[in-house]
């Protein structure tokens, strides 16, 4: 679970360490301290520092400490590593596009009476945002969706004469099934966008698109 990068938690630890400077130049350290032995080291309560991996969003200094653990231990990538990194999934979509016959959902964009885009995520909101001021540059009117509530109050007012677009990363997203299964059951065109692998929304989809996808470790900087 990423709650934060982890940039940001050593940056707070950090300032929490103050004038500690064996732990900031040793942060695998905090890893191996128990709660009450991390208090001893900064001068706080063992409570302080339950406090403070509460605040950071964790459930205790147990799974801040594990997390913490768990960044140190990924492998940075050099530049080299992540333009290869980069290229191999460009060549990947790209390989999965030459494979694809779209013109069936292009007749459907084309002749749908409503075309909704609807996204799970910030980076998938934003890319969504992109493709709909490209359909309306292209002459198809279309509206995007914003918000999990809204898009299921418009859901009852589709039919089969509509087509709904949505993105999603992993395509599993709990909060908006009850939402595609509704639209399933009024026959509404649906078009999934997510990364390779079957998920929920893929297997309710009428069409379905996929991207690649890879994480990209986030450096450790001193």
């Amino acid at each position: 679970m990423r709650i934060y990068h982890f940039q940001i938690i050593l940056l707070i630890i950090k300032y929490f360490l103050c004038t500690t400077s064996d732990i900031r130049n040793n942060k695998k350290e905090i890893t191996k301290l128990s709660a009450v032995e991390f208090g001893e080291k900064v001068l706080s309560s063992k409570s302080s520092i339950s406090r403070l991996a509460q605040k950071l969003g964790f459930r205790g200094y147990t799974e801040m400490k594990y997390a913490i653990d768990q960044d140190l231990q990924t492998a940075i990538l050099s530049p080299t590593d992540l333009v290869a990194s980069l290229k191999s999934n460009i060549d990947k979509t790209f390989h999965y596009a030459s494979q694809v016959n779209f013109q069936p959902l292009i007749t459907q964009i084309k002749t749908a009476k409503n075309v909704l885009i609807y996204a799970t995520g910030f980076t998938q909101n934003n890319y969504s945002k992109d493709f709909s001021n490209d359909l309306f540059l292209s002459g198809r009117p279309n509206f995007l969706i914003s918000g999990e509530t809204n898009f299921e109050m418009i859901s009852h007012t589709l039919t089969s004469e509509d087509l709904v677009i949505i993105t999603s990363l992993s395509g599993n997203t709990l909060s908006i099934q009850n939402t595609i299964k509704l639209l399933n059951i009024n026959q509404v065109p649906l078009c999934s966008v997510t990364r390779f692998g079957k998920n929920f929304l893929n297997d309710h989809a009428n069409f379905q698109l996929y991207y690649e996808v890879s994480e990209i470790p986030s450096p450790v900087v001193d």
